[in-house]
């Protein structure tokens, strides 16, 4: 069996591609009461630096992981230099930390290329050794920072430097009452959700012996949403943020404005989709902002679904806010719009925004997709898809291998071609070992003079140096 490919014909799926009519990008500055990280603003680092620092009674923080130097010298500098009681909540799921393919689902690609989990593991042991009160959940995915038990701050970003100086980021502060809420949350789950409460030091390098314990907590200890700002997502406890994103979606009648970093797992979160869909049928505009990850099938398999039942899908490089906007109200939170991780599990928060801050999250929104690097598009021409992708590897300064315009791809005769015909072709390598990857099917292969030969198919990975696979005509052979 042969299959015949050319870079003229279309895909099978839907991709994201380079928005042509994209005004040209400059920081967005225009916010005093949503702040920012994107490339060459960092007000929500400074606002949270500054949180941190005038704190007087008792700071509490709440991140997936902390890796950013400046924030941990900042917390480790409060610790030792004043009376401030200091608590951490944060992540330790081995899984979630040393796997890079499950990092996927929690982290950008520029956290995971960091040493992201030596460097967590190291911060929390050095600030629990200075009498931070330091604990750790295998779900916890939030994160905001509570001064004094009245101040609250909600964010996307992690702790870590790319979420500070360079992913597109936001925050706001809460009123007074979601705050004491937040705060009440914070201790709930710090003294009863929590599972890794002690951080021992240990002789082997990079090694850390924790104490781990009995997870205790009622869903009556959790504070009532009703009463305030607040919403969140506790495991199977309660999904009142999940619940709230819906009723804002049903609660459209003009616009829809939806920002998260991946569209995952959709089969998961049918009330979801069912609002996306009846939204657009009651004639309300959609436009949903995320990461253009041609890289991710999952991506692109939900970003599909949402185009087709109405929605308008952009992109740009490096996305990781999250919110939901309609002409009356607006919401902003923690979670990706993900089936796996968050709207209905692990621990995300989210707030209702003040008029004022929902109209300045609407003007980042309309700019974000005004400045797109890219649109999604259904069946588009291949040739469209390479050079969205050339423009990205310049973009990303990635040092991309040079093949041949005319490639070969030779199977085996049990393997599915369909894969390799119907998706965007990926190589891959890691070490010595080289990948071809179709979809989110990853086979093992070996390059020599314009032909690939496959080998087997192999688990999905993500620590790999990966780059479009280009062409002029595509011969696919079985043999």
């Amino acid at each position: 069996m042969e299959v015949n490919i050319k870079h003229t014909d279309c895909f099978d799926c839907g991709v994201y591609l380079l928005n042509e009519e994209r005004l040209e990008y400059a920081p967005f500055k225009h916010s005093s009461k949503v702040y920012l990280t994107q490339e060459e603003n960092t007000s929500l680092k400074a606002e949270i630096m500054s949180i941190i620092q005038n704190s007087n009674e008792v700071l509490k923080i709440c991140s997936f992981i902390i890796t950013d130097k400046e924030i941990f010298e900042a917390i480790l500098s409060k610790a030792q230099n004043t009376n401030t009681a200091i608590f951490i909540l944060t992540q330790l799921d081995q899984t979630k930390l040393t796997d890079s393919f499950s990092l996927l689902g929690f982290l950008t690609e520029e956290e995971i290329k960091e040493s992201t989990a030596l460097t967590h593991l190291k911060y929390i042991k050095i600030l629990f050794d200075n009498g931070v009160h330091v604990r750790a959940s295998i779900s916890a995915h939030a994160k905001f920072i509570i001064s004094d038990r009245v101040t609250g701050f909600i964010t996307s970003a992690n702790l870590t430097t790319p979420s500070l100086i360079l992913n597109t980021e936001s925050g706001v502060y809460l009123d007074e009452k979601s705050s004491s809420e937040l705060d009440i949350l914070f201790d709930v789950i710090f003294q009863r959700g929590t599972s890794y409460r002690q951080f021992l030091g240990s002789n082997k390098k990079h090694k850390m012996l924790v104490v781990q314990s009995e997870i205790r907590i009622q869903k009556e200890l959790l504070p009532l949403h009703s009463s305030s700002s607040l919403r969140y997502t506790y495991e199977s406890l309660t999904h009142n943020l999940y619940d709230e994103i819906i009723h804002l979606i049903d609660n459209a009648n003009q616009y829809l404005y939806i920002s998260t970093f991946s569209i995952v797992a959709l089969e998961s979160l049918p009330e979801f989709t069912q609002a996306i869909k009846s939204a657009a049928e009651r004639d309300v505009k959609i436009y949903i902002f995320c990461r253009g990850m041609n890289y991710r099938h999952d991506h692109l398999k939900g970003s599909q679904i949402l185009h087709l039942c109405g929605s308008e899908l952009y992109g740009d490089m490096y996305n990781h806010s999250k919110g939901v906007i309609n002409e009356s109200q607006g919401i902003i939170f923690t979670a990706n719009i993900d089936g796996n991780h968050g709207l209905k599990n692990g621990f995300e928060v989210g707030y209702l925004l003040n008029e004022i801050q929902r109209n300045e999250f609407l003007d980042i929104h309309n700019y974000l997709i005004e400045t797109s690097y890219y649109k999604f598009h259904l069946n588009p021409a291949r040739i469209d898809f390479f050079n969205t992708y050339i423009n990205y590897e310049m973009k990303k300064g990635t040092n991309a291998p040079i093949f041949p315009q005319d490639l070969i791809i030779l199977i085996n005769a049990n393997l599915n071609v369909n894969s390799l015909s119907k998706f965007p072709l990926f190589f891959g390598k890691a070490k010595d070992i080289e990948f071809i990857i179709a979809g989110d099917v990853y086979y093992k292969t070996k390059y020599n003079s314009g032909t690939f030969q496959i080998i087997e198919e192999a688990k999905p990975r993500f620590d790999l140096e990966r780059y479009s696979l280009k062409y002029f005509n595509l011969k696919i052979i079985s043999n």
